[in-house]
């Protein structure tokens, strides 16, 4: 099964946003305290704005979209910190019905190349702690923990 990962088109819009609502409704269940229930996740204006700035990716299977994953880069060089250059994975999502088939693998690998190709440093990317089944793929794919966050409603 070959996947091929390339830049979307304004006409995937409506495509990628269905992948999007999938990971979105997840999301919503977990934390409603932060997420709410919409029906357009990527409005056409941030999609467009990620198109340009090549920041979104989607994985095709001839010719179908069955996957994507936003990213964005960011430079730490602070006094006292080692220099760092991120490359975030901010979102990454594989259609429900073609999960567990290399999608997500091939859609980190290739992120993975991107971002050695310009300079990065890191990979990062956060996930719900209640979100199993990706963190058993990040942690296969290499990923380990390096820090917590917590939060609290006041």
């Amino acid at each position: 099964m070959k996947v091929n990962v390339e830049i979307p088109k304004i006409e995937d819009l409506e495509k990628v946003n269905k992948l999007a609502k999938q990971v979105h409704e997840i999301h919503v269940a977990w934390r409603p305290d932060l997420y709410l229930h919409v029906e357009d996740v990527l409005q056409k204006e941030y999609f467009e704005n990620l198109i340009q700035n090549e920041e979104i990716l989607v994985a095709k299977l001839e010719n179908e979209i069955v996957g994507y994953v936003t990213i964005s880069m960011q430079e730490k060089n602070h006094h006292g910190l080692k220099f760092k250059k991120y490359l975030k994975i901010d979102a990454i999502c594989v259609d429900e019905k073609w999960r567990e088939k290399g999608i997500g693998n091939a859609l980190l690998n290739f992120v993975k190349d991107f971002g050695k190709k310009n300079g990065c440093t890191d990979l990062s990317l956060t996930v719900n702690q209640e979100n199993e089944k990706a963190i058993k793929v990040y942690e296969d794919f290499g990923m380990k923990v390096k820090s917590i966050a917590y939060s609290m409603e006041i």
